[in-house]
């Protein structure tokens, strides 16, 4: 039996925004931006000072960072190629250099630090509280699961979690849904990083969730209509436009009539996001190769197009909206 669950805000129908002038290569704080970003050791520089700017803030706000990315990358090393599909290709796009790494997401450094990167990103949400870092991650996927809840009007039995990274959304999705289902629902993670799912399988070692895919998001190779919830919790921003066109249709595949998807990321309207500083904006856009590109997309249109129904968004703190749409 699903349990009761609070009332959240009613829902509002989507609405898409201009790009923030610091993202828009038209506006010329971003065409700047972008001349900045064009010079290569420049960009270097940049990446160089947003990773230890990343760094020392979490380890003053409590995150060991370093001594957590040495124990992860060690446990999970030996689990990589029990991790790896020999069969998945990463395609082009998935081989930019995110988040001040130079080999992206395909890397031990970006998985041994994906853990404590969520955490800090989750204390940023809310800079003028002092939080601890999990408090803020429980506080930030509290908000998230409640933007959901409305639009799950059956049971969930089966839900997919794409883009799952290291798996912290992953466990937290599995948490809410067994607590508001009452029973052990079947929880899956696909990512296209092998070293990401290696760490994600030592976070996990009670196999909690049930089974972690090394594949593409748009082409996943997973049985069609077969799953009542698909989340894409921050990952959106790190696709180039039409990577996510195609990763829509490929979840409104799976999708069984009436599931759901829900697609986490920052908030076009959001007032933070809208008004970075020019230096932060600059970091982060140095960071962030297609941020450009997913505020310039239309996703509730997107949604739409894919084949969904009923979109709708809801901001979940003052960066992030929640858009939940119903295949």
């Amino acid at each position: 039996m699903a349990q009761a669950q609070p009332v959240a805000p009613a829902l509002t129908p989507a609405s898409p925004a201009p790009p923030p002038n610091w993202v828009a290569s038209r506006h010329p704080l971003g065409w700047l931006i972008d001349r900045l970003l064009a010079v290569e050791p420049l960009r270097r520089l940049l990446f160089l000072q947003a990773r230890q700017l990343i760094i020392r803030t979490a380890e003053r706000r409590g995150i060991a960072w370093r001594a957590r990315r040495e124990e992860l990358v060690r446990q999970a090393e030996p689990l990589l190629a029990s991790s790896t599909e020999a069969a998945t290709q990463a395609p082009p796009y998935y081989r930019a250099r995110f988040h001040a790494y130079q080999e992206g997401n395909l890397c031990w450094a970006a998985a041994g630090e994906a853990e404590q990167a969520t955490d800090a990103m989750a204390l940023r949400v809310w800079p003028g509280e002092t939080l601890e870092p999990q408090e803020a991650q429980r506080r930030l996927r509290d908000a998230i699961f409640a933007a959901i809840a409305p639009s799950l009007t059956g049971p969930v039995r089966t839900a997919l979690d794409i883009g799952c990274s290291v798996g912290v959304g992953t466990l937290a999705l599995k948490d809410w849904l067994d607590r508001r289902e009452g029973t052990d629902v079947a929880v899956e993670g696909l990512d296209l990083s092998p070293q990401m799912l290696a760490v994600a399988r030592v976070r996990d070692p009670e196999g909690r969730i049930r089974r972690w895919h090394h594949a593409a998001a748009e082409a996943s190779g997973l049985t069609a209509a077969s799953v009542d919830l698909i989340t894409l919790q921050f990952v959106c921003h790190e696709l180039p436009a039409d990577a996510t066109r195609a990763v829509l249709r490929e979840t409104a595949r799976l999708l069984r009539p009436g599931g759901v998807v829900a697609l986490v990321d920052q908030d076009p309207d959001s007032a933070v996001i809208r008004r970075l500083p020019a230096p932060i904006a600059t970091l982060l856009k140095s960071t962030e190769p297609y941020l450009e590109e997913y505020f310039s997309l239309d996703l509730p249109r997107a949604l739409e197009q894919a084949g969904f129904g009923n979109v709708r968004r809801q901001a979940c703190d003052p960066r992030h909206r929640v858009l939940v749409a119903v295949r």
